[in-house]
């Protein structure tokens, strides 16, 4: 069998296509059309590397790209690890000086229960001190109201004695008139008329403030016309006389004798005015009964409001 010889342009694209790195197969094409057919697979192959080089370099670069964020991350965290060592070494500083402290704080502890066991001690010294003065205060209460009762007895007896004495002085100077050839019978009864300008006159001088004067005009009034109308009204008036002179016990027995003019229209001011000057000698309590009683005889009064403010006054 004779071998076919292969064209000189074969053996020459073969030779170019080795020195150009090329498949070797691309020279036994036997016509320019096949070698063009030859070259495709190498292009393709070409394509594929430069794809490929491309890939890896995306490929690097995407991996550059975590290294640099893993990078950052991690100096990250070594700054808060950095941190955190910083605030531990700071506790554990802070946690050495509480402990040092520590000692002090359980003295300063120690006195402050001492000194609140000192205290409660010293309180409960004052309040026992304070028991003894309010137990000390209820005994002189009790004094004082008993002083008050015993004061009132007095005074009690007081005017008692000194209605005596104005009776026995009355009498007296009866006695002494008569022995002197004076009139000792009553005095000479006045007139309705004469009354009412002396009864008037008299009254004019108790406003004018000449209160002895005054007491001395209605005692005659008295002594000479007690069956008269305005006789009741003398009385009263003298009683005022002594109470504006502040004699409140004289004032006291005078206000009484209004009582002894039946269906006397003063009443309820004398009654009024007896209790003003038990008030005003310091007998509260008995004030307050004869509050009461005007309160009881006299209900229609004009006198009740100020009765029941004394009555509500402690």
């Amino acid at each position: 069998m004779q071998c076919r010889q292969a064209p000189v342009w074969a053996v020459t694209i073969a030779l170019m296509g080795a020195s150009l790195g090329l498949p070797a197969n691309l020279g036994a094409a036997g016509a320019p059309g096949e070698a063009s057919r030859l070259e495709r697979p190498g292009v393709a192959a070409d394509r594929q590397q430069r794809q490929s080089r491309r890939t890896s370099r995306s490929s690097q670069s995407s991996v550059s790209q975590e290294l640099r964020r893993l990078n950052g991350r991690v100096a990250a965290l070594k700054s808060d690890n950095d941190s955190l060592k910083a605030r531990v070494a700071l506790l554990e500083q802070t946690i050495g000086d509480l402990t040092g402290a520590l000692p002090q704080l359980k003295s300063s502890l120690q006195s402050a229960l001492t000194a609140k066991s000192a205290l409660d001690s010293s309180e409960l010294a004052f309040v026992n001190q304070m028991s003894l003065m309010m137990n000390k205060i209820r005994l002189l209460e009790d004094k004082a109201a008993y002083i008050d009762s015993t004061n009132f007895e007095i005074l009690s007896q007081l005017v008692l004695i000194e209605n005596k004495i104005v009776s026995l002085t009355s009498s007296f100077n009866d006695i002494m008139a008569a022995r002197q050839g004076a009139v000792a019978t009553a005095s000479p009864v006045l007139s309705d008329e004469a009354f009412r300008q002396r009864y008037v006159a008299a009254l004019t001088t108790y406003q004018n403030g000449q209160y002895s004067e005054a007491a001395q005009k209605f005692t005659d009034l008295i002594r000479t016309g007690t069956q008269h109308e305005l006789a009741d009204n003398s009385q009263y008036w003298l009683g005022e006389c002594y109470y504006a002179s502040k004699n409140y016990k004289r004032a006291i027995v005078e206000f009484e004798r209004v009582f002894t003019f039946y269906g006397s229209d003063k009443g309820d001011d004398a009654r009024y005015k007896i209790a003003l000057s038990y008030w005003n000698v310091g007998s509260q309590e008995r004030a307050r009964i004869e509050f009461r009683k005007l309160l009881d005889e006299y209900p229609n009064s004009e006198l009740d409001v100020k009765a029941r403010r004394y009555l509500q006054t402690r």
